[in-house]
């Protein structure tokens, strides 16, 4: 009888092991497939994050270059404005010179001629430089150019093209800097998928944990970029 006892008490304690054993591997195994499931969520949202970046990088890539095709037409519209303005000065100096040459000469017919026929701007602009008397009055403007009442209408269609066409490059510049921006997220998101794929090629339970720690810093850290980014809808 002790002898059986004996045996059993053996048998009893040669189990204990593998009973430890069985319980140490459906733990392991738990643990392998908690990871493995978080690492499928992790490459899920990576993937869905790098596909939106590539999207919304490829339609500001598209604003730039439209944006830079506004302003570079904007920029030869105002140079053809400014060509146009100069010109214009040019002709109106010297209908200016013949109307002053007729009026001191005493052709008044002729200078009234030429003053009716200027533009509307030069006639106040010469109308406010005689008021100012520069025959007597040393202090008055040399010429009816300089008045405050001549003005060239190209001249400021010039600047205003120039300024538009200056803010549309500026928008033009924002919209590179936000596709690269994007395309910089997309390999943040990039990163994060290929380390959330390594989980599965270790079994040890520090490497995968460390991976899956790095693999969700860099997605969250992708998310919060990318939530501060403007958004591009299509059209």
């Amino acid at each position: 009888m002790n002898s059986q006892d004996q045996s059993d008490g053996g048998m009893a304690e040669r189990n204990k092991p593998d009973t430890a054993s069985a319980h140490a591997g459906e733990d392991t195994g738990r643990q392998s497939y908690r990871t493995n499931m978080i690492a499928v969520l992790l490459m899920a949202a990576a993937t869905l994050g790098s596909s939106w970046s590539a999207y919304q990088s490829s339609l500001w890539n598209g604003v730039q270059t439209f944006r830079l095709m506004d302003a570079a037409a904007l920029s030869r519209a105002a140079d053809k404005k400014t060509l146009a303005a100069n010109q214009l000065r040019s002709v109106e100096a010297s209908l200016f010179v013949e109307y002053a040459r007729d009026v001191h000469e005493g052709r008044i017919a002729l200078s009234e001629f030429l003053f009716a026929r200027m533009p509307p701007e030069l006639q106040r602009a010469i109308k406010a430089w005689i008021a100012t008397q520069p025959m007597k009055n040393p202090q008055a403007p040399a010429t009816p150019f300089v008045m405050p009442e001549y003005r060239v209408m190209a001249e400021d269609e010039a600047r205003e093209l120039k300024t538009k066409s200056d803010a549309t490059y500026d928008e033009a510049q924002r919209a590179n800097r936000t596709s690269d921006t994007y395309m910089m997220i997309g390999v943040l998101y990039t990163a994060a998928l290929f380390l959330a794929g390594l989980v599965s090629g270790f079994d040890q339970r520090l490497p995968r944990r460390m991976i899956l720690v790095l693999s969700i810093s860099i997605l969250i850290g992708a998310l919060v970029i990318m939530v501060q980014q403007p958004v591009r809808r299509p059209g």
